[in-house]
């Protein structure tokens, strides 16, 4: 049996308490029975699984995702032993995706099940991508990670585990308003989603969505929008780039240049050369809502 260690890794999310990634790619190997504390959603990238779950054999490939529900006893092997498989996992507690479905109008304490273990869903498989990049990546904030978390856990539930998609009618102005001044009083601070959800009296998912329809973009990209904005003020200043994107509130200096060009459509070095000689209009991020009545 063998695995190939060059596609390897593990991570650990700090933030969200027993949340762990894995990237792995095997030929010819074999798990033996064996069980996870964790719920295991799964994303193969290449080759396909056999396994034996929930009392029959399944068949994981490429394009597809397997859900393991915690405690669940499960065993498996290369489908093909001159192909073998590639996968993505994210260990998600339970607690999380127990959280994910009260998010979609299910009964509290509700653990979702799954009337398949194996899905199939190209949008979903997109959205697991970037989620599982932002998560083991040190370039997005806090805020947006747990966002996108969320997101995709949301979306796994209304579209495979049969829970209802319900609006809830609750009153949430006032509460967006005072998230949003959270934001604005500590643009560079390491805010939590659940931090501002509680500031604004909502549901960490409710708040993302009533955010989004009071001011048209989300927290963590209003967030975004902030540092960008102080980013540009520094950088008309003598500071040396990396204290900027420090100083921004952006993880490092590759960080700011990645969202800075992305949106201003130039790089911090030419914004900075530009407001020292004093050439042409500066450019602004527009990070505050239109006045709503």
């Amino acid at each position: 049996m063998r695995r190939t260690k060059q596609q390897d890794g593990f991570w650990v999310a700090p933030e969200v308490p027993g949340l762990e990634l894995h990237r792995a790619a095997y030929t010819r190997w074999t798990f033996p029975k064996h069980s996870h504390d964790a719920f295991s959603l799964c994303a193969y990238d290449a080759g396909a699984e056999s396994l034996y779950l929930q009392g029959q054999r399944v068949v994981a490939s490429v394009g597809s995702f397997l859900v393991v529900p915690p405690g669940e006893m499960h065993e498996g092997r290369e489908a093909d032993s001159s192909v073998g498989w590639a996968y993505r996992i994210l260990y998600i507690p339970p607690s999380l995706l127990i959280r994910a479905a009260e998010e979609t109008g299910a009964p509290p304490g509700t653990l979702p099940g799954f009337v398949s273990p194996v899905l199939q869903d190209a949008a979903l498989l997109e959205r697991f991508t970037v989620t599982f990049d932002a998560l083991k990546g040190g370039g997005v904030s806090r805020l947006e990670r747990e966002e996108r978390l969320l997101g995709l856990l949301v979306a796994l539930l209304r579209r495979h585990a049969g829970l209802p998609h319900r609006q809830r009618a609750i009153p949430c102005a006032r509460g967006v308003k005072r998230a949003r001044e959270l934001l604005e009083s500590h643009p560079t601070r390491n805010l939590s989603l659940e931090m501002l959800a509680r500031v604004a009296g909502l549901s960490p998912w409710h708040l993302v969505r009533a955010f989004h329809r009071q001011f048209g973009q989300t927290p963590q990209v209003f967030q975004r929008s902030l540092r960008l904005r102080l980013a540009q003020e520094l950088l008309a200043g003598a500071l040396p780039m990396a204290e900027v994107a420090l100083a921004a509130g952006f993880t490092d200096q590759s960080h700011l240049i990645k969202h800075f060009g992305r949106t201003l459509g130039v790089t911090p070095g030419e914004y900075r050369a530009a407001a020292h000689a004093g050439r042409g209009p500066r450019k602004h991020v527009q990070s505050r809502a239109p006045a709503h009545p």
